[in-house]
């Protein structure tokens, strides 16, 4: 039997591969059209019994919109039509009841409709219905109050036979309501307390990675410490003995001065490497704090920086220019900031195509800004790498100035560790341009 009963309501919609809260709303519909059905057979018999006009119409209006409701819901699984058809049945089959006048059993039937409608269909659609039985209950008192009464043609005698049916439908259309409302509030709580066990089990599962992973950093950034004092110890050797030999020995052929001349230049570079390196390492162990010393004149800071790398500039036959505010001042660790500009300016001198690169420094209501730009280009996938420690660009063009593949993520890193950014611009006229923003 409750086979039987489970295949009608389900309406030839597969349990197994229909999503249960649709299933259960198609349950709905078919329970509520088959009680509409079972309901208004005895009221379309008493109709014909008693001749009640009203009921002749609207019973039979009701009984074949919940009938075709079931045959969209089973044949052409259209459930969104079948949910309009049967809130429309049961709103028709509210006017059974207003043939004896406005009582209580047909403001609760017609209360129904909205309900369903919204279980249905949502609140847009229950909204809608609502307001089409308001003004259907607010007509029908219009009526009475102005002389359009509505009497009970129910024999005396069976009027308590046909109240107890009244009762009886709408109890069980509340119940097949309330099931499919109470149902979905135990499935939706169900899935809710599955997803809060995933949830906790993947913040748990991240917990344990981000341990884990805080843990390998660390592992990463010792090593990559010890390696870089490893490395210093040997190269710091040979660059000492290095320059040993060239100050004592007299009586070396220019290939081999050229020669030992590489060994030292190549082992000064290997040593920035190694020091850019070791400096980021130190950057990842300890956290930035947003906090520095003393105040800093940027503008001395950026005179030093021209001062030290002009030399270099002149010997490749490039000029530095510098333009900048009287004084600009900020609270900076001094020796960071300095290190990043430098590389930026390192990087113009190596990249430019022409003979001059600009060193510029303004003041901002924001902060302070050191601009370096050349004359050269820069695609997109090559700005994306020119900050990235991982991966870097490695081209050269022709230019040795001391600058390590690792010089322009550790400035970036500094910079950000002030607050600041640094952004690369290009256009024509100017070619490529470092923006350097350092906040108050």
């Amino acid at each position: 039997m409750e086979r039987i009963l489970n295949q009608l309501l389900n309406c030839g919609w597969d349990p197994h591969r229909t999503d249960p809260v649709l299933l259960r709303r198609v349950r709905t519909v078919s329970g509520t059209a088959f009680l509409l059905v079972l309901l208004g057979l005895p009221f379309l018999f008493r109709a014909y019994e008693w001749q009640i006009g009203v009921r002749m119409i609207t019973v039979p209006a009701a009984i074949i919109l919940a009938l075709s409701s079931l045959f969209r819901l089973c044949l052409a699984k259209s459930f969104p039509i079948s949910t309009q058809l049967v809130t429309l049945a049961l709103y028709v089959a509210g006017a059974i009841f207003s043939s004896g006048g406005i009582g209580d059993a047909v403001v609760s039937w017609w209360l129904l409709v909205p309900l369903l409608a919204g279980l249905l269909r949502g609140l847009s659609s229950a909204l809608g219905w609502g307001v089409l039985v308001l003004v259907s209950i607010c007509g029908c008192y219009w009526a009475q109050q102005h002389g359009f009464p509505f009497p009970d043609l129910t024999p005396p005698e069976h009027r308590a036979s046909q109240e107890l049916l009244q009762a009886l439908g709408i109890t069980c259309a509340l119940l097949i309501l309330l099931n499919n409302y109470l149902s979905q509030i135990g499935q939706s709580e169900r899935v809710l307390a599955q997803h809060n066990e995933q949830l906790s089990r993947q913040v748990q599962r991240a917990q344990t990675a981000e341990h884990e992973l805080s843990l390998a950093l660390a592992s990463k950034n010792r090593f990559l410490a010890n390696m870089s004092h490893e490395l210093k110890t040997p190269l710091n050797a040979i660059m000492g003995f290095s320059a040993y030999l060239q100050r004592t020995l007299d009586q070396l052929s220019p290939r081999q001065e050229e020669a030992l001349q590489r060994v030292v230049d190549q082992g000064q570079s290997m040593l920035t490497l190694v020091n850019d390196l070791l400096a980021l390492a130190r950057l990842d162990e300890r956290p930035a704090t947003g906090e520095f010393g003393q105040a800093v004149d940027l503008t001395d800071l950026l005179a030093r920086i021209a001062h030290e790398l002009a030399p270099q500039a002149r010997a490749h036959g490039l000029e530095l220019v510098v333009e900048t505010d009287d004084s600009v001042v900020a609270r900076v660790d001094s020796q960071q900031i300095q290190q990043a500009v430098a590389s930026l300016t390192r990087h113009g001198l190596m990249f430019t195509r022409g003979d001059k690169v600009w060193l510029r420094l303004g003041r901002l209501p924001q902060g302070a800004l050191f601009q370096v730009c050349y004359a050269g280009e820069l695609n997109d996938e090559q700005k994306a790498r020119l900050f990235d420690r991982f991966n870097h660009l490695h081209s050269q063009a022709g230019r040795d100035l001391g600058l390590s593949g690792l010089a322009l993520p550790l400035a970036h890193e500094h910079v950000k560790r002030h607050g600041g950014c640094i952004k690369v611009g290009t256009d024509q006229e100017e070619g490529v341009c470092f923006n350097l923003f350092l906040p108050h």
